[in-house]
């Protein structure tokens, strides 16, 4: 029984490996980076919904950095192979970013997170561009 059991986990786990060795480097690197670029994203939207339900300057300002952090990263993650719209829809969202930052600045909540919302538009217009 217990042959019969090691067996039936070898097998599928040694298939799985041999399987993976035979793919070229570059499978694997993309791989990699789709999974990180994917993640990247997910933290910016993540810190774009906390955004909205900030409730002073201090919060808006930590997720405000947090997706900047994460819009940098994606950017960095996208350089490989990435087509030139997607540069150019992270380079609008940290442009974007930037007027948000600017009415943090200046103590303004109410602004902060109506430019914030615009951000919103440019992540749609994106989105289905790449239909995602």
């Amino acid at each position: 029984m217990m042959k019969s059991l090691a067996k039936a986990l070898f097998i599928p786990l040694a298939l799985s490996a041999s399987f993976m060795a035979a793919m070229p480097a570059s499978a694997h690197a993309h791989e990699d980076h789709s999974i990180e670029l994917n993640a990247e994203m997910k933290k910016m939207g993540f810190n774009f919904k906390r955004s909205g339900s900030a409730k002073s300057i201090e919060d808006m300002q930590k997720y405000v950095t947090e997706f900047r952090t994460h819009a940098e990263n994606a950017k960095k993650a996208g350089l490989e192979d990435a087509p030139v719209a997607f540069q150019k829809g992270i380079d609008q969202l940290l442009t974007g970013l930037a007027g948000v930052q600017a009415a943090l600045d200046k103590e303004d909540l109410d602004l902060a997170k109506q430019r914030m919302r615009k951000l919103n538009d440019i992540k749609k217009k994106y989105h289905r561009e790449f239909d995602v």
